[in-house]
């Protein structure tokens, strides 16, 4: 709940800066570009229409990198708490930084997985490869008799 009125306090702030400078969303992508983030010119279009503080956008991937640049450029002249909202941003993060761990840990398995996987069928293909080198052995050996044979009938032939 807390990360929702984060959410909601920090549109109005982005739309109240927005207004105030009158920035326009060429710009603002601007801004962004200029400090090495990205947020899409239709999201932008949806941050600043009326009734989005409503609206549920991603935070670290959206909010966070707009507050970042108007923030840090126009400054924050609001009565918000900085202490508070820092540490939901904090908690929000620590939030985001256990999700990827967990799905590190799940992409770590299943690289194990198909790593083992891959393995048992090199052995397969090993085995199978052994299996067809001693059937040519096989076969090389049956070849060689049959020409001693063909070859010795041929000499015992031409000496009588």
């Amino acid at each position: 709940m807390e990360l929702e009125k984060l959410k909601k306090s920090t549109i109005i702030k982005l739309k109240k800066i927005k207004q105030e400078q009158n920035l326009s969303i060429k710009k603002i992508m601007d801004l962004l570009e200029d400090q090495g983030q990205f947020v899409s010119e239709g999201t932008l279009k949806k941050i600043f229409a009326e009734g989005s503080e409503e609206k549920s956008f991603r935070y670290q991937d959206t909010l966070a990198p707009l507050a970042d640049v108007l923030l840090d450029i126009y400054g924050d002249q609001s009565e918000v708490n900085d202490e508070a909202t820092l540490k939901r941003i904090i908690r929000e993060k620590n939030k985001q930084i256990e999700f990827l761990m967990v799905k590190m840990e799940e992409q770590k398995e299943i690289y194990a997985e198909r790593k083992a996987m891959y393995e048992r069928r090199i052995e397969d293909l090993n085995a199978q490869l052994k299996r067809l080198d001693i059937s040519v052995e096989k076969k090389d050996k049956m070849l060689e008799q049959l020409m001693d044979k063909y070859l010795f009938k041929g000499d015992t032939s031409t000496t009588e």
